[in-house]
This record gives C-alpha cells, sequence and structure tokens, in this order.
C-alpha cells in the first residue's frame, strides 16, 4: 500500500448456521491486519477479482461484533504507513497509526476544497481552542480506541509536546481529557521539549528530521509499556515516527500513532 489508505467497501452478511461471508476490499491492506488484530479468529481468506477477498467464518455473537466494529474502524478513519520519503530515515518504530480522517476533501461535483467533520472540529479546538470542539474529538478518538484491539490494550496516552514556550498545546490537551474517559494514563508528564524549535510545516522533510534531532526527550519509565502517541495533524510523519523511535529507544514495547487528521495532500512528504 502507499502512506494511505482508507476502506471504502466491504461486505459482512451472515449466511446460516452461525457462518457469516466477508469480502473485502484493498486485500492486500487490511486481510493481514484482520489477521493481526484478531488471532482468535480463523480468517482463510480467498483472492477475488481487483484487489478483492473472500473468507466464510464461523463466530460468536461477540466474535461477530468485534469483526464488525474493525471493519467500521478501516471504513471510518485513515490508516497511516510511511512513506517512500521518510522510508530511509525509520524501520518499525511506529507499530500502527491511524488518523480520523484527513482534514480537508475535495467535493465531488463542485471540486471545491473544504474541511472535513473531523478537519473541522481539529481547526476549532486548535486555533480558537473550541472546547466542545474539543471534546467531540475527544468522543471520536475514544471510540476508535476502544473498538480498536490493539489500541484498548495500550496503557499509556503520550501527546506529541510542545515547545517550552508554549501555553496552549492541543495534543496536551487530548491527551488528557483521552486519558480520563479511557482509563488510560495521561503520560504528558513523560516527554517534553528540551527546546524551541520552528514551525515545522514548510520546511523540507531532510530540514524537518534535522530540526527535530535532539528536541525531544522521554522523562519517565515506559520500559514494556504499550504506549498511543498522539498527535493532531500528521503531516509528512516526521515528528510522530522521531517521537515513536525515541519511545521504542527507551523501551516502549509497542507504539500507537493516532492523529485527529491527515494533511489532505502529501506534497508536505518532500
Amino acid at each position: 500500500m502507499g502512506s494511505r489508505a482508507q476502506m471504502y467497501k466491504y461486505e459482512f452478511g451472515w449466511v446460516g448456521d452461525n457462518k457469516w461471508r466477508l469480502q473485502i476490499w484493498m486485500c492486500e491492506t487490511y486481510a493481514p491486519l484482520l489477521k493481526e488484530y484478531l488471532p482468535g479468529i480463523e480468517l482463510d481468506f480467498k483472492d477475488g477479482l481487483k484487489g478483492t477477498c473472500t473468507a466464510i467464518l464461523s463466530l460468536t455473537r461477540e466474535e461477530e461484533q468485534e469483526v464488525r466494529k474493525l471493519l467500521d474502524v478501516f471504513k471510518n478513519h485513515v490508516l497511516l504507513k510511511k512513506s517512500d520519503n521518510i522510508e530511509t530515515y525509520f524501520g518499525d518504530e511506529l507499530d500502527h497509526c491511524f488518523a480520523l480522517d484527513y482534514n480537508l476533501c475535495e467535493d465531488f461535483i463542485t471540486k471545491e476544497v473544504g474541511y472535513t467533520r473531523c478537519g473541522n472540529l481539529e481547526h476549532k479546538a486548535k486555533e480558537n481552542q473550541d472546547t466542545e470542539a474539543r471534546a467531540q474529538l475527544v468522543e471520536v478518538l475514544a471510540n476508535l480506541c476502544e473498538i480498536h484491539p490493539v489500541y484498548r490494550r495500550a496503557v499509556i496516552i503520550i501527546p506529541i509536546p510542545p515547545n517550552p514556550s508554549k501555553t496552549f498545546h492541543l495534543p496536551v490537551e487530548l491527551a488528557k481529557e483521552l486519558a480520563a474517559k479511557t482509563g488510560k494514563r495521561n503520560g504528558t508528564a513523560l516527554i517534553r521539549k528540551v527546546r524551541e524549535t520552528p514551525k515545522l510545516q514548510d520546511l523540507p522533510l531532510a530540514e524537518k528530521l534535522t530540526t527535530l534531532r535532539g528536541a525531544i526527550e522521554i522523562t519517565g519509565d515506559i520500559e514494556e509499556k504499550s504506549v498511543i502517541l498522539l498527535d493532531d495533524l500528521y503531516q509528512s510523519g516526521s515528528t510522530m515516527w522521531t517521537a515513536a523511535k525515541l519511545l521504542k529507544e527507551k523501551g516502549a514495547s509497542r507504539v500507537l500513532g493516532l492523529a485527529c487528521v491527515k494533511s489532505w495532500r502529501d506534497t508536505d512528504n518532500q
């Protein structure tokens, strides 16, 4: 797959005698993830046409609900991987990474570009410090953390840290509220920026990575812990992957990226 994917379609229905027929599109991307995330369910996919595959599943009612919820994660949210441009700089520091949605979308008919629902919420929560928008983002983030089996098992939520001079930082506020809502530990105190860095958005990728080198420090014990690394915007991925690398070096057993939105274009990944 490329650096991002979203399952646009699946078919999942009962065929009788506790058996269900599951057909998914983008099979090469999502069949391995279903097998990884649901190891207790036998998923024997048979390849079909145009990137589809099909499996007949014997499921309990609880297993059927688990499969359906995970499929909805794939359909409603954006799966993120390393772009080709950052491939040479990082390994497997991020075990998995999702964004709730893109920040922008193009109208199919008018071709006008505007905010998605989550993009609008992220904009209001960040630029206007809108508490209601932030609460709605937390609700969607918490829902993903609850229904995704791997994110559900994570124990700490760690935000991408702000510059030392910053008085308001959306990822910190989200981490605090998301931890309270999910019962996970708020790991804000476990990471910090040790120096100011300029805004990375308009920098070439190589300069972003140079700027981040030595700027972030892990300050607490995350040995053998499964961590959710939280940011508001995933652009090139340079900040998320840099922080994930530091967490893995400090002994985190698993680092799961989670962003409110992914930038609509990938031109920032140059």
